[in-house]
């Protein structure tokens, strides 16, 4: 009897520190049962379209640090493992963000957005161009990843998110079409400031340093040309000279830049008769304001510097 007691006597805190975890463990339990399913993406045009379709119904991760670039930044391990175990992973297409290629992602999880415009897509002959050792300078064709700057094709990828977030979230389906709509009604500002400046400004050619701003070209009825020119350095003596034939060949008048050029290279432009405009492609949150405010100000802008730069031609160059 007295071992039986005190056999009971050692057990005992075994027992309560069992049911101790037993009960610790079980809230546990029901709040990964509860939480929201994880939505990855790739940049913030996604993630806005994420944000604005599924509210607090998802969580959205951009695993893209501040300031780093989405096209090319890599997770490390730990991110990366992060990423595989989300419920979904919205990527872009286009070969847009290296870490889609190099990640070894589960495919049922995965949503390519270029899927949905396959019609739509705008392919380069020339999107990229390098050399090899001692061997000559050659290009590779590949697809512009620039979507979201034609906010009809933005639109088309969000009815492509849509349908995704209605399968991880079925009780949700009434509302995410809800959203949807709404959405599609937040674009129309974009779209009718489009439409004003193809009526007033078609046919514009335009240089550009490499293929970003094609969707936006095409809905704006203008042609693109890409200078192939390296970020942060000034071109080469070749480059210049190339710059100059194809804006004597072409009429182009502009250079459209993700990014100030810096003033030195601006003046020189600017002696060459190119004017130059910096047209954020948001692949990043802006600091104020969002996808929708930040773009219609730009479009704003881009309408003024269309008006104050009209090209003039051969016959107001010299008069008779």
């Amino acid at each position: 009897m007295m071992r039986n007691i005190a056999l009971l006597f050692v057990l005992s805190p075994l027992i309560l520190l069992s049911a101790c975890e037993s009960k610790e463990s079980t809230p546990t339990g029901e709040a990964a049962a509860d939480a929201p399913p994880v939505v990855v993406v790739v940049n913030y045009p996604l993630e806005f379209i994420v944000d604005s379709l599924a509210g607090s119904e998802v969580k959205v991760l951009n695993p893209v640090p501040s300031g780093a670039d989405p096209e090319t930044w890599i997770p490390d391990d730990e991110v990366a493992e992060t990423i595989q175990r989300a419920d979904l992973i919205i990527t872009n297409g286009a070969d847009f963000a290296d870490w889609v290629k190099k990640l070894s992602l589960p495919r049922s999880k995965v949503l390519r957005t270029s899927l949905s415009l396959k019609d739509a897509l705008v392919t380069v002959p020339d999107f990229e161009v390098h050399s090899h050792g001692t061997g000559g300078a050659h290009s590779h064709a590949g697809t512009v990843a620039f979507f979201w700057l034609d906010p009809n094709l933005m639109y088309r990828q969000a009815e492509a998110i849509a349908q995704r977030l209605t399968k991880l979230n079925p009780a949700d389906e009434q509302q995410i079409q809800s959203r949807l709509l709404k959405f599609k009604e937040a674009l129309a500002p974009l779209n009718q400031q489009l439409d004003q400046i193809k009526a007033d400004y078609s046919g514009r050619h335009w240089f550009s340093r490499r293929p970003v701003y094609q969707y936006l070209a095409r809905r704006c009825g203008w042609e693109m040309f890409h200078l192939h020119w390296k970020p942060g350095s000034e071109p080469t003596e070749g480059e210049w000279k190339q710059m100059q034939t194809l804006q004597k060949e072409h009429q182009i008048s502009g250079v459209l830049w993700e990014r100030s050029p810096g003033k030195k290279l601006r003046e020189k432009l600017d002696e060459q008769g190119l004017n130059s405009f910096v047209l954020n492609p948001l692949t990043t949150k802006p600091a104020k304001g969002d996808y929708l405010t930040v773009m219609q100000e730009q479009l704003s802008q881009l309408a003024q510097f269309l008006k104050s730069n009209q090209p003039v031609s051969t016959e107001e160059k010299n008069p008779k």
